[in-house]
């Protein structure tokens, strides 16, 4: 049986200013992990450890990513534990506070998952994936923290009060059937 070694990398940052960023981690090795994604016109940077999981990526069939999510742990680990702190152990207020911060400031993110060698510690390759959200909302209950990521796609179909016009974009297909030839 082969293991492939993947890590998610994520770089929180205000949007409208990409050189802006607020908070960097991974989610593969406990300390730090400097890479610059073997890009060349990425720097290497240092992606201390957090303990989350990068979910449900929905894209279009023509590759436009609409919603993702990342699930942060709202626990401490030790309270599972046989004589650890009382259940009503207040929430993990590292993960809280970085969610928190990062929905009331609508901050961008992005996400790059990544090949590792076998023991975590460096980058193989070029990412396999390399996506851009826009932090929308958060959830929590008493064992998780789940941050929304939204794409630009999704202010097409809501209601932003303005309408795709052919003095705006051109030529606009009249019918639901469009043919590829």
């Amino acid at each position: 049986m082969a293991i492939t070694a993947l890590t998610t990398f994520f770089e929180v940052y205000t949007r409208g200013d990409e050189a802006k960023y607020h908070f960097k981690f991974q989610n593969s090795q406990i300390g730090v992990i400097t890479t610059d994604f073997n890009l060349d016109d990425v720097s290497s940077k240092d992606y201390p450890f957090l303990s989350f999981m990068y979910q449900g990526a929905i894209k279009t069939t023509s590759g436009d990513a609409l919603e993702a999510s990342l699930i942060l742990a709202n626990e401490d680990a030790d309270s599972k534990r046989e004589g650890a702190a009382p259940p009503n152990t207040p929430a993990n207020k590292l993960s809280m506070s970085y969610a928190k911060e990062a929905v009331q400031n609508n901050y961008g993110i992005t996400v790059y998952t990544c090949q590792m060698n076998n023991a975590f510690t460096a980058v193989e390759g070029l990412p396999l994936t390399v996506d851009q959200w826009t932090i929308s909302s958060m959830s929590y209950d008493a064992t998780s923290i789940e941050i929304l990521l939204t794409s630009g796609i999704d202010a097409v179909g809501g209601n932003t009060g303005r309408y795709l016009t052919s003095d705006l974009v051109g030529a606009l297909p009249i019918t639901g059937q469009i043919l590829s030839r």
